[in-house]
Formats: C-alpha cells, structure tokens, sequence
C-alpha cells in the first residue's frame, strides 16, 4: 500500500538553522518578479554634447547630432516603450546624478590634443564620476573626436571603451601614432554577425576617419565593427570596434562622423543607432534599428530692412539659431526683397519674413506674382514680428507700396498705422499662454516667459486660431501672439513676437516648430534649451553672418559717397556720371543728361580729376537699385556664394512712441 507523505514545512540549512520552506519559496517568488520588472524597466540612454569651440559649419555637430540622435531613437518604431532618452549639452549634464541610474551614455565632442580640458571627460571630477558608472556595468559609446583621449588614461579607456586616438606616442614632432585622412571613404563590416551591424550593409561616405587606434594588445573582446582602406595605405583599419566588459559594460568607439550630412545615409544612421541601443543591452532587431523616414528642408530668410528701432540683423542671426535647432533644418539669408521675384525662391521649403519697407518702395509686379506662385504650389512663409506691417498704405511715405492681398490674405493679421488702431505695450517681460488649439505646431510645447513687445489691434477679417496668447497691460486682452493657416496649397504661419534677439531666443521653440510645420515637416520631440543659441558661434562656412553684412554696408557707403564725389567732380570737368536718382523703380538705368562717352578709365580719371576708388574703376555695379534694401544686401545662394549688393542708408530715423512698431 502507497503512502503519501506531506511536504516538509522546514528544511534545514548548511549552518544547522531550520528555514520556513514558504517563506523561502515567497523569497525567490519575490525576487523573480523584481527581476522581471527589471528587465521590463525601460533603458536609460544619456546623450552628451560637448560645447561648440569651431569646426566649419556642417561639420563637429555635437548639438545636432544630439539632438537627433534623441528624437530617432525616441521615434524608432522597433524602440516604443524599450528606452528613456536624455540630452545634455556643454560637454556634462548639470545633475551629475542622472548618470547614476544610465544604462549608456553617449559623447560627442572635442578631444583633448589640442587642450586636454576641451575634452568633457577631463574638466574637474569627471573621469571618477564617469569610473563609477563603469565600475556598475553603464555602456559607454564615444564618437569622433572624443575618441582622442591622453595615453595616461589607457588602461581606463581600453577598458571602457576598446580603444582611442592616440597623438602623444607615434613618431616625429607632433608624436602622433594614431592618423587621421578625409576621403570617399568605403566602409565595411569587420564582423557581419555582430548585434551592431544588423541591418547594416557597406556604405560610402565623404569622410574624416581617424585610423591606428591605440588598442591592448591581443585583446579578447575586442570586436572590429567598420573597417575601411584609407588612401595610399595596403591594409584595411577597424575605424569602429565593440567590446563587452568583464563587469557586463559595454563599450563602442566609433571615429567617423565628421560630417553632419551624413546622418542622412541610412546605414551609416542604422550602424550607430544600433551601437547606442546595444551598449545600453536593448536587443537589436533582426533588421536593425528603424528610424522614421526624415529629410532636411531649406529655409529662406527675408531681411535687409525694418523700422528704424528694429535690429534687424540682430533678429535674423536670432532667427539662423533658432531654426537651426531642428537638426534638419538648412538656412541662407538674403537682404534682397526683390529676390522674391526670382526662380530660386522655389528651391525654398520654406521663407522667414524679417522684412518691412519701411519708408522703402513696394514690391516689383515681378515679385508680387513669383511670391504668390511660390505660396499657392506649396511654399512655406513665416512672418516674424513687423513683418506684418509692410506692403500696406499707412506706411510712411510709402501710400503707392500698398498690396491688398498681402495685407488682407497673406497675412492675416496686419499692422495699420493710425490712431486708435495696432499699437504694443512697451517692450519688457510678459508671459505668453500657449492655447489650447489642438495644432502640431503646440505638440508637447509649454507657455513660457519672454521679453518683447505685445501686439494688439492687429487688422484683418479672415479667421486665426490663436496657437499662444498674452495679456496687454493696455488694452487688458489676452491678445494673439501666433497663429497658423493655408494659403492656397501654402502654410503660414504668423507671429507677432520677435521685436529683438532676446525675444526671438525666448520663442526659439515657437518659432522653430511654426517653420517646421510651415515647411511641410513634422515635429521633432525634443525642444533644445533656448540659452544654446546665446554666444553661439557663427563657423566658419556660415552663408551669412551680422558681421558679413556689416561689412558689406560700410563697402556699400563708401561706394555710394565716392560716387557722389566722383559726380560733382566730373561735372566740373564735362563728364556726366548716372547718379543713384537717375534708375526707375525696378532699378533700370534712365540718363538725363549727355554723357561723354570717353572711356572711364584709371588714367583718365586721374587726367580729369576723378578720385575713384581702383575696385570701383573696375565695378559695373556703381549704381544702387532702389531694390537692394537696407544699408547693403546679398543674397546667398545654397553652397554659400554671396552676391554684393548696393542700398542706401536713411540718416533720420524717426523717433518711437508705444503706438509705433519697434
């Protein structure tokens, strides 16, 4: 006859002790679930920028790349729920604490062979904070030029991170071992069945790769991940390695990514979305990382004139900031109103309005029709600020510049002249209320403070949604700041914020997701802290610059005052120049007067007593168009090429008042 016998309800330990089987039995039941909610945890990716020191433009990104690199992985349709994204900039995060809990961080910045603190990791306490994080199994990923770290730290970065850009050990005068060559680069995969190369086919890049990493000796876990031949060498060099720690860290080099363009090719952006996840130890998906289809739009910005209180080169270089905090964003700058009349003007996702003619003339037809054309087949506009005061009869001595469409359909909300009607509160802080309006532009934005002039009374029949409102401390109003809407198969979007350079970077977000969405984009999820663009550089490469511009009005003043000398000289002497009065309202020569027609040369100005600077002697452009706004103008072209341009310059300005725009 079977038995059966109970289970025992204790069992007895190596030490002798008695230990309750159910309790034991909860222990591990216990552990099991936190183990399992462990897993489920999403992980904590830290993003690192370090501080923009030089570099040409579109090249050593480290913000935008970024800023990027947080909004791919936050939209990639393989990641939803899998991971907790932070970005932080000038080279640490502000809480040093938030690294305590990552999974992986991620640094994108300046090495330490020029000054060993420009690399992020060397400034105060850093290395140790960042020792403690390895030392718990935290994945560390460097890129570029952070790779260069000083030969005192081998052990540590070899450790963490496989390998670095040695300059302190090689040979000859700069002690460089490790090497660095720009080229069309073919990049391979140095081990096609490791988690980071899943998706990832050969590409070929415009280049800078650094090569002869300093690596261990025989290191084990090393794992080359990209290899490439460089120019005039015979073998192919790991340019990106993995390994895996000993202490379950794991740690990716990757010395590529000079140029920013390059995100744009889809297995160089597959290669190191997947080394970012896999240092964090996220599973890689049989195909690699996805990222949401995305491309760069090109934007436009319209200046060169304003009234006289506003700086309206101070507000565009705003304006180049801000929108250039969307990490796709491409922006050039004209101080050419009439380039509105041009076939280039269609190459534009988008046109920025930094413009009013103020006591300047109107539009060309030319112009009125292109700029129309370009709206109504898709074209995207923002009007900033004052912007929406020109083109309109109540401005100063400018009745005959009036354009009904722009004052009444393309722009919405117009400021009028006059007593009783537009007017602002004087300039300083207020607080502007973001709506309600369920917009794409509004996605996640939150009201902020700024410092600027509060619009009211703005004229216009046609319907806005208001996207963000303010109170006016004159006409006690919730009063629109910002709204957006169609234009034929166009979209505008129209603020009255912006008065100067302060105001723009207080509405950097604002404004940056107007033009997005103007430009036919969707948003990115991640707004970048407004103080990035206070002392931003403007890099070498830069399309436009205040400074640029600056110069070219003092070279436009001193053209137009030699001109003038030269003018009254040579009527004293029988020869007639075309003076700047003398073109019509397009610009076109008209002649009132005979001209002698000798040869204007070097010897014979100086014969009849001319003192013509030489560069003007040899310029056919002497003569100012009445379109070249502003104190001197260019229109610069995609690849950066600037076109010289001559205006004049007002010497009155006229004084403000509270009812005035500024």
């Amino acid at each position: 006859m079977n038995s059966l016998h109970p289970c025992p309800l204790f069992f007895e330990k190596p030490d002798g002790s008695r230990q309750s089987l159910l309790v034991f039995l909860i222990g591990l039941l216990v552990l099991g679930l936190h183990a399992a909610r462990a897993a489920d945890q999403p992980k904590k990716i830290v993003l690192i920028a370090g501080p923009i020191t030089g570099h040409p433009k579109e090249s050593h990104e480290y913000e935008k790349n970024v800023t990027l690199l947080k909004h791919l992985l936050e939209t990639s349709p393989s990641l939803q729920g899998k991971l907790l994204v932070e970005a932080h900039f000038k080279g640490w995060p502000s809480d040093p604490a938030t690294l305590s809990d990552a999974d992986t961080i991620f640094l994108t910045s300046d090495g330490s062979d020029r000054r060993e603190t420009d690399h992020p990791l060397y400034v105060g306490d850093r290395l140790k904070i960042l020792e403690r994080q390895m030392q718990r199994g935290c994945g560390l990923v460097m890129f570029h030029w952070s790779t260069f770290n000083p030969v005192r730290v081998h052990d540590q970065i070899t450790e963490w991170a496989g390998g670095y850009f040695d300059y302190e050990t090689g040979p000859g005068p700069r002690k460089w071992y490790s090497a660095i060559q720009t080229w069309q680069a073919r990049s391979t995969l140095g081990t096609p069945d490791h988690p980071i190369t899943r998706g990832v086919r050969p590409f070929d890049t415009q280049e800078e790769y650094y090569y002869r990493i300093r690596f261990r000796d025989n290191d084990p876990r090393l794992k080359p991940i990209i290899l490439t031949r460089p120019p005039k060498e015979s073998s192919d060099f790991a340019v990106g390695w993995a390994v895996e720690r000993a202490d379950g860290g794991r740690g990716f080099g990757f010395t590529g990514g000079h140029f920013y363009q390059n995100w744009w090719n889809p297995d160089f952006r597959k290669l190191i979305l997947n080394a970012i996840v896999w240092s964090a130890k996220v599973e890689v998906p049989p195909g690699g990382v996805e990222s949401e289809p995305f491309e760069r739009f090109k934007a436009l910005i319209l200046t060169g004139h304003n009234h006289p209180a506003h700086d309206w080169r101070a507000v565009t270089a705003a304006l180049i900031l801000a929108l250039e905090q969307d990490p796709r964003a491409v922006v050039h700058v004209t101080e050419n109103i009439e380039d509105l009349a041009a076939e280039k003007i269609h190459g534009y996702d988008l046109l920025v309005m930094n413009y009013c003619n103020w006591d300047k003339p109107g539009l060309s037809d030319a112009a009125k029709a292109n700029f129309v054309r370009y709206l109504q087949k898709g074209g995207g506009l923002a009007l900033i600020h004052f912007a929406n005061g020109a083109f309109n009869l109540t401005l100063p001595n400018n009745q005959d510049s009036d354009w009904p469409e722009f004052r009444t359909n393309i722009v919405r909300r117009a400021w009028m002249a006059g007593e009783g009607r537009s007017g602002h509160d004087n300039y300083g802080p207020f607080r502007v209320e973001i709506t309600e309006a369920k917009h794409p532009i509004l996605a996640r934005l939150q009201s902020f403070d700024t410092v600027d002039e509060l619009y009211f009374r703005q004229e216009g029949v046609a319907l806005i949604e208001p996207l963000a409102t303010a109170r006016s401390k004159v006409t006690s109003k919730d009063e629109p700041m910002a709204w957006a809407y169609n234009y034929g198969q166009g979209k505008i979007f129209q603020t009255v914020l912006g008065h100067a350079d302060e105001s723009v970077r207080k509405a950097a977000a604002l404004i940056r997701r107007g033009c997005a969405w103007a430009a036919g984009r969707n948003q990115i999820r991640f707004d970048p802290p407004p103080e990035l663009t206070e002392g931003a550089l403007f890099r070498e490469g830069s399309p436009w610059t205040p400074e640029q511009s600056r110069k070219r009005a003092e070279r436009s003043k001193e053209i137009q005052n030699a001109t003038t000398d030269a003018t009254m000289v040579a009527r004293t002497k029988g020869v007639v120049l075309v003076s700047a009065r003398s073109l019509d309202r397009v610009g076109r020569s008209v002649l009132a007067e005979p001209i002698n027609h000798r040869p204007l040369n070097g010897s014979a100005a100086r014969r009849d007593g001319l003192a013509l600077p030489s560069k003007l002697l040899n310029s056919t452009a002497v003569h100012p168009s009445p379109h070249a706004q502003g104190e001197g103008a260019s229109f610069t072209a995609p690849g950066g090429t600037e076109r010289a341009r001559f205006g004049e310059t007002r010497a009155a300005l006229s004084p403000h008042s509270k009812d005035e725009p500024r």
